[in-house]
Order: C-alpha cells, then sequence, then structure tokens
C-alpha cells in the first residue's frame, strides 16, 4: 500500500510541475518568419536587406533584429504589422496571451506596465510581451541569456 500511495504521490507531483510552466514550442518563438538562432544569411534571403544598419542592429520597417557573429540573436517589434506563429501582434489585449500560451513563466512589473515572459519548451529561446494598459506594446522574441 505504501508503494501505491509514493507512486500517486509522485505522479501527481509530476503532473503539477509540468502545469505550472507555459512551454512554448522552440519553433514558435518567431516573428514573422524571423527567429532567434537563424544564420544572418538566411535573414537576408527571407527579409532582404534592412532598412537600416547600427553596428549589430538591423533594422526592417515592422521590426528590429540584432545580429551577433552572423546569427539572429533577438528580434522584436512595437509594430501590429507583424505577428508570432501564434497570431498575437501589438495592439491586442493582453487577455490574448492566457489564452494562446497559457500562464507566463516569469512576469515582471515596473512602472511603465508588465512584462510576461514565456521559454521554450527546451528552455534555449524565450518570447517576452510588454504590456501597458492592458494592451501588447511590444513583442521580443530571443535567444536566453
Amino acid at each position: 500500500m505504501k508503494k501505491i500511495l509514493t507512486a500517486l504521490l509522485c505522479s501527481v507531483m509530476i503532473f503539477g510541475a509540468s502545469i505550472c510552466f507555459a512551454t512554448v514550442n522552440a519553433d514558435k518563438i518567431a516573428l514573422g518568419n524571423v527567429y532567434p538562432g537563424m544564420s544572418a544569411n538566411d535573414l537576408i534571403n527571407v527579409c532582404g536587406q534592412p532598412n537600416s544598419r547600427d553596428d549589430d542592429d538591423w533594422y526592417y520597417s515592422n521590426f528590429k533584429v540584432e545580429v551577433e557573429r552572423g546569427i539572429v540573436e533577438k528580434v522584436s517589434t512595437t509594430s501590429g504589422a507583424i505577428a508570432t506563429p501564434n497570431g498575437v501582434h501589438v495592439g491586442q489585449s493582453a487577455e490574448a496571451l492566457n489564452s494562446t500560451y497559457g500562464s507566463a513563466d516569469k512576469i515582471d512589473h515596473d512602472r511603465d506596465g508588465i512584462e510576461y515572459e514565456y521559454f521554450s519548451d527546451d528552455r534555449s529561446k524565450k518570447i517576452e510581451f510588454d504590456v501597458v494598459n492592458g494592451i501588447i506594446t511590444k513583442i521580443t522574441c530571443k535567444i536566453r541569456d
């Protein structure tokens, strides 16, 4: 009987731990067709040359990309014209986050608003949503620090 109770308790704990964190497939951490970890050559093939560059920062009309050592480290937008693979975009209500991604892995409050962070299932990437007054104002996808 003790073995059965121990097995049941372990199962409940494992299930509980599995629902504590949102899991986002690593391939869903992207904006449009741009994702952290892609090569700069692939970025150019997909999006063309940037409108301008400032060191590692490449600027396109609706988003900014940080490229280090030939790899996309981060892509971000404040424009509603580009969305995540799940269809979330700037200008939407923050309620879309829970219905799309579930509970955030990390929430940071500051004087300007709230930042919701979701980690990839392999923990190598994350997607951040800046929210002000209940509205998504910025989306950032990046390789985890």
